[in-house]
């Protein structure tokens, strides 16, 4: 009886057994099949996710592709600054939808914001359709912009044309530092001159440098030379830049006429004006009246109807930009005629300009023809530019006997160099060039300022 008790007992403990361990084992399996069905929706999951955001970056690509050569969108990203709106705000460009294509079940959609001249925010929304009630999102953001500048601002020394020749002669030294030059016809560099140039020498035509001269730079690139450093098929000779052609006299804002009408010239005048727009013969009272030194307030644009003389020991200061209509002569005279007292004045003179500030042109220009001749300078005095020197025809410098320091560049249709045996230095800063010519182009490139993904 004992013994059949106990195995009855057994018996129960062995089913229990069997089932606490099929119930472990169900549940075990059921475990491992969610967990299974888990990695299998966390698989897709991930698979759609990379693909709407590989959707969602050739998005992003097409935009740019689109800004760099639909015309719609590249106008309109591309728009230059004006007088009338500076920071570019009112360009914009539609929403874009591209449906299909990479993914039969997926689509982006690409906003452009105006972040300001060629300067934009591309936001790119993939979405990928896996059922009715499911679907995967991705978006990018991402900052482009465009380097904005001129075509000019690398040259410290430029002429322009079809005659835009450049002839050193017994010229020592002549140096022409942190940039190119470049000479649209032919270089010609003779008697005992030598011409340094930090960068490349590019010239349209031909160069010529006799035996007693001497042309060192990086490379010398033209029709009948090409230097180890030059890109022949661009540089051999370089391919043309137009002449620019400055906004004397126009009724727009920014033009110098307009700027002198609204520059202060009060502490100079004596004849009751204000503003800084004189004739030739108002000119020359202002200077007789200021001599020897005469200084003009900051941020000021004297514009001379007329042609304008510095000469016979006058010393002129400006800290902005000096003009003139017709033709610019300094130091071409020793000395100075008139009907006033003293009579009769000598000397060698001098000229200074300052740049006042970013944004504001600063220079001398002339519309014709710049001369500056041998009563110009004297001793460590001549010239000191932080500007632009420019002339719309010939510019002419020769005899000089006081050195010439030019803090931007020079731009003239020809230039002719002779018997300068002071130093002679365009530090090129192409800055100062671009606020005077103003930005007429945008780079090629488009840079990704920033990047930033959303899920």
């Amino acid at each position: 009886m004992f013994l059949h008790v106990t195995f009855k007992k057994n018996k129960a403990s062995v089913l229990l057994l069997t089932l606490l361990t099929l119930s472990i084992m169900l549940f075990l399996g059921i475990y491992l099949l969610s967990f299974t069905l888990s990695g299998v929706k966390m698989a897709e999951s991930q698979k759609y996710g990379a693909q709407a955001y590989y959707l969602a970056e050739a998005g992003v690509q097409e935009a740019i592709f689109k800004l760099k050569k639909d015309p719609v969108w590249k106008n309109a990203f591309e728009t230059l600054p004006s007088p009338s709106d500076p920071q570019c705000s009112q360009w914009s460009i539609s929403p874009y939808q591209r449906n299909g294509g990479l993914l039969a079940n997926g689509s982006y959609e690409i906003t452009i914001n105006n972040l300001g001249c060629a300067k934009a925010e591309i936001i790119s929304k993939a979405t990928i359709n896996i059922s009715n009630t499911k679907k995967a999102q991705r978006i990018i953001k991402v900052k482009v912009s465009k380097a904005l500048g001129n075509p000019l601002a690398q040259y410290g020394l430029f002429t322009g044309g079809a005659s835009g020749d450049v002839q050193i002669t017994l010229a020592n030294p002549v140096r022409i530092h942190n940039g190119n030059m470049m000479v649209e016809n032919n270089l010609q560099v003779r008697v005992f001159s030598h011409l340094y140039v930090d960068e490349k020498a590019l010239i349209g035509n031909n160069v010529t440098v006799d035996g007693s001269s001497q042309l060192v730079s990086t490379s010398t690139c033209a029709k009948n030379r090409c230097d180890s450093k030059c890109v022949a098929s661009e540089e051999c000779p370089p391919t043309e830049i137009s002449m620019p052609a400055l906004d004397f006299d126009s009724n727009v804002s920014t033009s110098f006429l307009s700027r002198a009408k609204t520059s202060d010239c009060t502490s100079v005048r004596s004849d009751g004006k204000t503003n800084c727009v004189f004739t030739t013969s108002e000119f020359e009272t202002m200077l007789w009246n200021h001599y020897p030194d005469i200084y003009f307030a900051t941020n000021t644009v004297v514009y001379v109807q007329g042609d304008i003389n510095i000469r016979a020991g006058q010393n002129v200061v400006a800290a902005g930009a000096l003009v003139s209509d017709r033709d610019i002569n300094v130091g071409k005279n020793n000395c100075w005629y008139s009907t006033q007292w003293p009579y009769l004045r000598c000397g060698f003179s001098t000229v200074t300009i300052l740049r006042p500030d970013n944004d504001f042109p600063s220079g001398l220009f002339a519309k014709r023809k710049f001369n500056m001749g041998g009563f110009f300078g004297i001793g460590t005095k001549g010239l000191f530019l932080k500007g632009l020197l420019y002339s719309g025809d010939e510019m002419n410098l020769s005899s000089l006997s006081g050195p010439i320091t030019i803090y931007g560049g020079i731009i003239a249709r020809k230039i002719d160099m002779s018997s300068i045996w002071q130093n002679f230095d365009i530090y090129l800063e192409p800055d100062v060039i671009i606020d005077t010519l103003g930005p007429s182009s945008y780079s090629p490139v488009i840079i990704i300022d920033y990047w930033e993904e959303e899920y």
